[in-house]
């Protein structure tokens, strides 16, 4: 096993939680947090659907937001915005302990956000992080088509999770009226242009019992994806009908 820098470390749990990051993840983590802040400046932003949230929150609720992979950069920039801010809200994401993975570790937290790096090939010990990352936080940050596909097909991880845990499921997309579009990856990357309009909207928490049937967890991710698919027709609607 080794780090993000080629140095051999220990298979445990806790050098997986915080592997000091390099020099060229640091600087390059910065430069692209600095980057995506100024064009998120550019943007002309809206966001809705925080009303249910803020009150199921009041109840003490946490929450998994949940998106599709390729909507990642968008909504890193959008949730800073309008819930890191503004709502002072405990959240963490998760990504691949490996070099890439330790310059989005960078750039998470230059948006305010705890990252949590994810041994590859440490399968077993990867929901135990999970939990214990998500046990710490108001709220997690999971792509539920990632980190390597299928492109926008439901996994069972979102869900299984917010299982064992009591926390809700909370679907979020992304409209973006301009923008480059990644084709050569898999998730089709979507990065919004300056000036252009782009919205940001919450779906309505979805609560998670525990001890879930194969059937009921199947339920839940076809729930789940039909309401990301919905939400970003209704954050196109956002430009449409005035706030």
């Amino acid at each position: 096993m080794v780090d993000s820098v080629g140095r051999s470390i220990p298979l445990t749990s806790d050098s997986f939680k915080r592997p000091s990051p390099g020099f060229k993840a640091r600087l390059f983590g910065w430069a692209w947090a600095a980057l995506l802040k100024l064009l998120c400046l550019t943007w002309r932003k809206r966001y809705d659907g925080f009303a249910s949230i803020d009150a199921s929150r009041k109840q003490g609720h946490k929450f998994l937001l949940c998106f599709w992979h390729g909507k990642y950069i968008p909504i890193m920039a959008l949730c800073r915005w309008a819930w890191i801010e503004q709502r002072s809200e405990s959240a963490c994401v998760f990504t691949s302990l490996s070099a890439r993975g330790a310059v989005i570790s960078e750039i998470c937290r230059h948006f305010g956000l705890d990252c949590i790096l994810i041994p590859d090939g440490g399968s077993k010990y990867s929901y135990q992080l999970m939990r214990e990352a998500l046990a710490r936080h108001d709220a997690g940050v999971i792509a539920v088509d990632g980190p390597l596909g299928p492109y926008r097909q439901v996994k069972q991880g979102a869900v299984r999770l917010a299982s064992e845990l009591g926390f809700y499921l909370v679907p979020a997309s992304v409209y973006t009226e301009k923008k480059w579009v990644v084709t050569s990856r898999w998730d089709r990357m979507e990065v919004p242009k300056p000036l252009s309009r782009t919205g940001l909207m919450m779906g309505e928490p979805v609560p998670v019992g525990s001890g879930l049937s194969r059937e009921e967890i199947g339920v839940l991710m076809l729930r789940v994806e039909a309401s990301l698919e919905s939400l970003e027709q209704q954050a196109e609607g956002l430009f449409r009908n005035p706030l």
